[in-house]
């Protein structure tokens, strides 16, 4: 877990910080309930840290309110998910595209580093979901970094609430890793030939793709972490 050797400055912050990256990684899946009861044996601290953690995660989106079963963590909202990947496209495209402008062999090393240290992750007999999917998130970080745009993806980082654990469900139930990190060495060979147009079409296929795989899981599998649209009459 991110943070766990961290110094915080009071109880209530590290609850808050511990309960929210447990909700983006769906240790706390969406739509569960989670009492303060609990929450404050878990911890071994008083009512009042937990109140605050809960007040601030609510302020955030992470959890909900409900009269007389406690707090829940909020379901995922798929039309925000669609917007997010509809932003990432766009924004990702443009950052790429600076990036092959200014990209030394070395920057490129860097990514190339990344896609290896990827195969040889999923080598391993076992690994954790959020291993792979930090991993995912540091390559793409890269040509932001190079290109002086890291105040932007933390930005993008920053408004992932709903986005960031459909990632994380993404690889849960991911079976053949093989292919994100052939779509990554794709991207990367384009990136060398400095292929705009190709590398444009890759990178909408690579970041839409989960929503097509996961059609069945959405619908069906996972129907109840997801908010349910209301039929028009």
């Amino acid at each position: 877990m991110e943070g766990k050797n961290k110094i915080y400055k009071n109880r209530g912050e590290l609850v808050f910080e511990t309960l929210k990256q447990e909700i983006l990684d769906l240790e706390l899946k969406p739509g569960q309930i989670i009492s303060e009861n609990e929450i404050c044996e878990k911890f071994g601290v008083s009512r009042t840290p937990v109140r605050e953690a809960v007040r601030r995660l609510q302020e955030q989106g992470f959890v909900n309110s409900v009269p007389y079963s406690g707090t829940q963590v909020t379901l995922l909202n798929l039309d925000n998910i669609k917007q997010m990947i509809y932003m990432r496209v766009a924004v990702e495209t443009m950052v790429m595209r600076d990036f092959m402008d200014i990209a030394t062999p070395l920057w490129l090393e860097e990514v190339h580093h990344m896609i290896r240290s990827q195969e040889a992750l999923i080598q391993e007999k076992e690994f954790e979901p959020e291993q792979f999917y930090r991993m995912d998130a540091d390559m793409h970080a890269v040509w932001f970094r190079a290109t002086g745009k890291r105040k932007l993806w933390d930005m993008i980082q920053a408004q992932q609430l709903h986005y960031t654990r459909f990632r994380m469900l993404d690889f849960v139930t991911e079976t053949d890793f093989t292919r994100i990190i052939k779509e990554h060495t794709e991207l990367f060979e384009l990136m060398e030939k400095k292929d705009i147009e190709g590398l444009e079409q890759a990178l909408k296929e690579h970041l839409y793709y989960s929503t097509k795989r996961m059609k069945y899981q959405i619908e069906v599998e996972y129907k109840d972490y997801f908010e349910q649209e209301e039929e028009e009459n």
